[in-house]
């Protein structure tokens, strides 16, 4: 079974994971966010094989952790089994939103539109551009946090760096226009923690990506706002993707199959709130996901 949205859901995805161990270091890591409180949790193994008493251990933790498992997603039988005999609910989550053919007639193009703002409403729900502080005073709390916690970098494989020329920069520009050619999906609102979006071109959402939420596209992933939730570009392996946003404080990010995660301090965002953003772009450098400060040219 496929779901598109869980109700006060939050995505958290291991499939990087080798171990039961890792799994339960992540996942307390994630859990410990505030904003993963009271939650559905949707997890992610992947591959990973877990016996009954391994899947025991992840569910406990996750119910001490003030939230509750709504289902898992994985490829293993062995999990399969174990899940089922536990009365673990086994789905996927991810809705694969059509991109808009350019070629196609204008007749075809209106058909087109129509169907995707169907399939849109389905994820978000009906109305536009969702406001992140619809409280006033939530909007001061937030700030006035915001302001007091310190600046942390990404954890594995990760570095911030200011913008510079990388060395295979021929392939990074046939990566570029082999991008352009690719679909691409514009979005003008919020997603929503417990939403999952996949495309198989590039995606550009003009909002914010909240935790708990997820992005997965073939291409690049530009978020116009606060990228928050689960980013992964190059879903299908390519390592010269990229990840941009107004202010990059992803959980998880991914690149091909270069994975990283936000600190152990999983509730200090990476960068300080400033009156203006700076825009950044997370790609992959000798072997590394990099972050770069993307500054005006002077």
């Amino acid at each position: 079974m496929e779901k598109g949205y869980v109700e006060n859901g939050f995505i958290v995805d291991l499939a990087h994971s080798k171990k039961t161990s890792e799994v339960i270091y992540e996942l307390s890591k994630i859990l410990d966010m505030p904003e993963a409180k009271n939650k559905k949790i949707c997890l992610k193994l992947g591959d990973m094989n877990l016996t009954e008493p391994e899947l025991v251990s992840i569910k406990a933790l996750i119910e001490t952790m003030s939230s509750e498992i709504e289902f898992i997603s994985t490829s293993s039988e062995i999990t399969k089994s174990a899940a089922t005999e536990l009365g673990i609910e086994i789905s996927e989550l991810g809705t694969v939103v059509p991109a808009l053919d350019i070629t196609a007639s204008e007749e075809k193009n209106e058909t087109t539109n129509a169907e995707l703002e169907t399939a849109l409403d389905k994820i978000f729900g009906e109305g536009d551009f969702e406001e992140r502080y619809p409280d006033p005073e939530e909007k001061k709390e937030e700030e006035e946090k915001d302001s007091k916690e310190e600046s942390k970098a990404f954890e594995g494989d990760v570095q911030i760096v200011e913008f510079e020329e990388v060395e295979d920069l021929e392939e990074l520009r046939k990566h570029d226009r082999e991008t352009e050619k690719l679909p691409t999906l514009y979005i003008h609102r919020t997603l929503r923690s417990g939403q999952s979006l996949t495309s198989d071109g590039n995606v550009v959402i003009i909002g914010d990506v909240n935790p708990g939420a997820e992005i997965i596209a073939k291409g690049d992933i530009t978020v116009w706002g606060i990228l928050g939730g689960i980013a992964h570009a190059g879903s299908d392996g390519n390592l010269y993707s990229k990840i941009r946003a107004l202010k990059l404080n992803a959980i998880q990010i991914r690149i091909g199959n270069i994975f990283a995660r936000r600190p152990d301090t999983v509730n200090t965002p990476y960068i300080h709130r400033t009156d203006s953003f700076v825009p950044e772009e997370a790609r992959v450098n000798k072997k590394h996901i990099m972050i770069y400060k993307l500054h005006e040219a002077e």
